[in-house]
């Protein structure tokens, strides 16, 4: 039986007076966002029953709601339980098509509750997402302690989601397996629809990761000749771990700790085996783009001169996240990034998601895959 579909709040009851119990007030912001935009509505009584599962085909409707996508009228049913008749109908079927490219399916057991992992698997498909937009494999494994209880077939899009901001946890868990709850629904496509038109503000608090806090600046933790062991024993290319002295040298000037901006380099660079648009030759150690261009091409890339003069270009880059001055001649990048509104007021590594790159959890990774690795020898 395929499980893919997952359930719905539908639309109107703020609107009509009814206010969020005082056990769901943290989903006030939430839940009036969505019955402003008719995606929640309550019941015959005009009760949001915010602490009610959610249906699969209550979740189907919530889904075209939120993302636009019209019902579907179609000669046959997607679902076998699913009469064309059904109120549902052509809310599943929509989905369904998205989904499966309209390939009938079994049982959909629309009345049944589903999971948060469901919800929000589906939720990454019905956005126009799927799991091959996932960025860092590791992510739930490094930050959440119920990893493992994720069904694999969302784990992919789950990640998708954590990434990029739709889904978060809570004390360090996800509670994958535990039924969504119409009020827990509301949070994440409130926070769905607002990354999608680029307005998504989250706390670093709310991301539901172990709490770090690593300075930017400062005396480094691990030595030289450390950090090139550690590249060598994690199968860096000669020329990367050259670079390291590069990075320990621009680190003493601008006081930018070395071995952040060294693993943020083995992070963006495959420990100097590259592999995508830009090309060792380009000695571009960060992935820095050029002014004005956002594609993804090897031309949209910087190309700097020599090695040192890309190391130097990966510092003079955060320099403009950190408020320094940067060192010699800057890149058009640089000032792009001088023009952002936070510019100048980054000070932990952590903070570095949603701003180098949307995913939110972009620091989190190199702390834990790469610096805590480099520390230990690993």
């Amino acid at each position: 039986m395929t499980k893919k579909i997952i359930s719905v709040l539908s639309a109107t009851a703020l609107l009509l007076g009814t206010v969020a119990s005082a056990d769901y007030g943290w989903a006030t912001e939430a839940v009036n966002f969505c019955v402003e935009r008719k995606i929640l509505s309550g019941t015959g009584n005009g009760d949001l029953a915010l602490g009610e599962g959610l249906t699969r085909e209550q979740m189907a409707k919530m889904l075209c709601d939120s993302f636009g996508i019209e019902p579907a009228i179609s000669a046959e049913p997607v679902f076998e339980d699913i009469a064309t008749d059904s109120w549902s109908y052509g809310y599943v079927s929509a989905i369904a098509s998205k989904l499966f490219g309209g390939v009938k399916q079994a049982e959909l057991k629309p009345a049944e509750y589903v999971s948060r992992e469901e919800f929000c698997a589906t939720m990454v498909l019905a956005y126009g997402m799927s799991g091959g937009y996932q960025r860092n494999p590791y992510l739930l494994d490094f930050n959440f302690t119920d990893a493992d209880d994720i069904t694999a077939k969302y784990k992919k899009l789950i990640t998708v989601a954590v990434e990029r901001g739709l889904m978060s946890g809570a004390e360090g868990k996800l509670n994958p397996k535990a039924n969504l709850t119409r009020a827990e629904a509301c949070s994440f496509l409130q926070r769905a629809i607002s990354v999608k038109e680029g307005k998504l503000k989250i706390d670093p608090k709310e991301l539901g990761v172990i709490q770090s806090r690593t300075p930017m600046t400062g005396a480094p933790a691990v030595t030289l000749e450390q950090a090139q062991a550690w590249a060598t024993y994690r199968g860096a290319t000669e020329s990367f771990v050259a670079a390291a002295e590069y990075y320990w040298k621009y680190g003493e000037i601008t006081t930018i700790r070395p071995e952040l901006l060294y693993a943020q380099s083995a992070k963006e660079t495959g420990f100097g085996k590259y592999g995508g648009a830009v090309l060792p030759e380009q000695n571009n150690f960060a992935g820095i783009k050029k002014y004005g261009h956002n594609g993804d091409a090897t031309e949209d890339h910087e190309t700097f001169e020599t090695q040192e003069d890309g190391v130097r270009a990966h510092f003079n880059h955060m320099t403009a996240y950190l408020g320094l001055e940067p060192v010699g001649e800057t890149h058009g990048r640089y000032q792009s990034i001088k023009s952002m509104p936070w510019a100048g007021s980054v000070e932990l590594l952590e903070e570095l998601g949603g701003k180098w790159c949307p995913d939110l959890y972009y620091g989190f990774s190199i702390l834990h895959d790469y610096i805590e690795p480099m520390m230990k020898g690993n």
